[in-house]
């Protein structure tokens, strides 16, 4: 599966599950997440990567750690059970 072909699975369940969301495509700074949801006055950061090839960049290391630091949920995410977890 693609990382478009994943993104799009996760989209359509957050979208199911009642989450609003916003897809980046181009950040003023790179190695910023993919997807942003919010429900619930919840924020969740998700940078998709597919399983069989995505590479995680320090800098996208880097903003997680930020994100996190600050008080966000951001994580990578390989697979929609993964994503589903993390909605909770």
């Amino acid at each position: 599966m693609t990382e478009q072909q994943l993104q799009s699975k996760i989209i359509k369940h957050a979208k199911a599950n009642g989450w609003i969301y916003i897809k980046v495509i181009k950040a003023s700074e790179s190695g910023h997440a993919d997807l942003i949801f919010f429900k619930d006055g919840k924020t969740i950061f998700i940078e998709v990567k597919n399983v069989t090839g995505g590479v995680k960049s320090e800098l996208q290391i880097y903003r997680q750690k930020q994100f996190q630091n600050a008080g966000f949920i951001w994580e990578f995410c390989n697979n929609l059970e993964q994503f589903k977890e993390l909605i909770k």
